[in-house]
C-alpha cells in the first residue's frame, strides 16, 4: 500500500504542479497587451462620416492613449470610450475601445495611423489604415415640367 500512497502523492504534486504553471500562463497571457485598430468603410465622400475603432486587449491599466494624432485632414466630430471587463478560465480579461467619427475636410489619399501608445514603459503600435476620400456623388439636375420637379 505505501508505494501505491507514495505514487498516488507523487501524482498529485505533478497535477498541482501543471495546474499552477497552467494557472499563471494564463495570468501572464490576460496581462499582455494588443493593440488593434480598423475602420467602418476605406472609401469615403467628403464630408461624409467615418468610424475608426482602436481596441486595447489585455492589461490596460496605465496605457498611456494621449498621443493619439489624426492628420489635419480629418475632424474629430465625436469620440466614445468603452471598457470591457471579464474572466475567462479564471484569467482576468479587460479591454478598452476608443472610438472616434472622423470627418474629411479634402479629397486624396491619406493614411490614419499607425496609432501608438505607452504602456509599462514598452510601445504598442498599430499599422497605418489607408483612406480615400472621393468627391460626393452629385444628385441629379432638376427638371422643371410643368409645377413638379422630376429627379
Amino acid at each position: 500500500m505505501a508505494r501505491t500512497g507514495s505514487r498516488s502523492t507523487a501524482h498529485n504534486g505533478i497535477l498541482v504542479a501543471w495546474l499552477a504553471a497552467y494557472a499563471l500562463a494564463g495570468l501572464a497571457w490576460a496581462q499582455d497587451l494588443t493593440l488593434s485598430v480598423k475602420v467602418d468603410k476605406s472609401t469615403v465622400a467628403l464630408y461624409e462620416p467615418l468610424m475608426l475603432t482602436l481596441t486595447a486587449t489585455g492589461d490596460v491599466s496605465n496605457a498611456d492613449f494621449s498621443r493619439l494624432e489624426f492628420p489635419e485632414e480629418f475632424v474629430v466630430s465625436a469620440r466614445s470610450q468603452a471598457t470591457n471587463f471579464s474572466i475567462r478560465a479564471g484569467a482576468v480579461e479587460r479591454s478598452l475601445t476608443l472610438s472616434f467619427v472622423l470627418i474629411p475636410q479634402r479629397t486624396g489619399t491619406f493614411q490614419l495611423g499607425p496609432f501608438t501608445i505607452e504602456h509599462h514603459k514598452q510601445t504598442f503600435q498599430t499599422e497605418p489604415i489607408e483612406i480615400t476620400v472621393e468627391q460626393p456623388v452629385r444628385p441629379p439636375h432638376l427638371k422643371p415640367q410643368g409645377e413638379r420637379f422630376t429627379l
